[in-house]
């Protein structure tokens, strides 16, 4: 079926006690799963509409996705890793490791589903074989945390986010024989502030377009914002376009649908927005406004659905979550 950016509409919201800040769904598109600050994972069965909870997690989950065609893994920030089965009629454990020994920042699972990487709070990146978790390889960026991981469609590539104050930088890697290709220093979503000495800001989540010729980078345009996402030709490092919202704040995931156009979630304190653009073009399709910051987002693999989460509340420190279910029409 054919999706029309223009006609997207909520179809489906599940309140949540916690601040959610990532979500997926399963490689059949039956189960999302969805985490923030909260030891358990929520989990919608989305034929049935009703949810649960999945335990097994002792602190926050911060990054879930999905991996190869029977998987989800959430890691979270004791640097444990879950591999969960989506078979049956519940996602079930399949394997546990503990992968780091610091906050997992950064969680992606390659293209082909035979391999995930994770990025920590130290700088340590790791590449893992999806089947068991066993480690395949190690790479290392010397004192920044890592924020965000992307398999280039090649299989060879990995691109990783790093939080370099006044400088966030973008590196390319080979991940086979730990090489890096590029650094792309991206100062523009950068918001150091000198009085404070504090890096407010920093690449918040990256995306590659399905044809691996351009990277997204999401965050927030200096320090007064707006929300912003930067595209990058991969081959150059060459600054492309910039798509920025009226919303001050971040942009903390994006996403490219089949058909082309671009999404964007972001937001500041009480309110956010799912955005969809037209990538070609400094062009905003259609906006969807939501009451919370919009933390994460995935696109259903048949592409008529995404799912969006949201940390509420009007607080600098929101109190709950929500997950909200979008569908296009033709």
């Amino acid at each position: 079926m054919k999706s029309d950016p223009t006609k997207i509409k909520e179809v489906a919201e599940y309140k949540h006690h916690s601040p959610l800040v990532s979500c997926a769904f399963d490689p059949t598109a039956r189960f999302v799963l969805a985490g923030g600050r909260d030891r358990n994972i929520l989990c919608l069965d989305v034929a049935a509409k009703s949810t649960t909870e999945l335990s097994g997690h002792e602190t926050w989950v911060g990054n879930i996705v999905r991996s190869g065609t029977d998987l989800i893994l959430t890691a979270d920030f004791a640097g444990v890793v879950f591999a969960w089965d989506c078979t049956g009629d519940k996602p079930r454990q399949r394997w546990k490791i503990t992968a780091h020994a610091s906050t997992i920042y950064a969680l992606a699972a390659s293209p082909d589903g035979k391999l995930f990487a994770t990025g920590d709070r130290d700088g340590n990146i790791h590449v893992w074989q999806a089947s068991d978790g066993k480690r395949m390889h190690k790479l290392r960026i010397e004192g920044h945390p890592v924020y965000g991981l992307a398999f280039h469609p090649d299989g060879q590539r990995l691109i990783s986010a790093d939080r370099q104050p006044k400088k966030p930088r973008l590196k390319v890697w080979e991940f086979a024989t730990g090489k890096e290709q590029r650094s792309i220093d991206v100062p523009q979503l950068s918001a150091y502030r000198r009085v404070e000495d504090i890096e407010w800001g920093g690449i918040r989540g990256i995306t590659i377009s399905p044809d691996g010729n351009t990277l997204v980078a999401c965050g927030s345009n200096e320090y007064s914002g707006p929300a912003c996402a930067l595209l990058f030709d991969i081959a150059t490092g060459e600054l492309k376009l910039k798509l920025a919202s009226q919303l001050k704040g971040f942009y903390y995931s994006a996403q490219f649908h089949a058909q082309g156009f671009l999404l964007t979630a972001g937001g500041d304190i009480g309110k956010g927005e799912l955005r969809a653009w037209d990538p070609t073009k400094d062009e905003s399709l259609a906006t969807t406004a939501t009451i919370g910051p919009c933390t994460s987002l995935d696109v259903q693999p048949s592409g008529e659905r995404c799912v969006v989460t949201q940390m509420i509340g009007q607080r600098s420190y929101p109190d709950s979550g929500s997950l909200t279910v979008y569908e296009w029409s033709e």
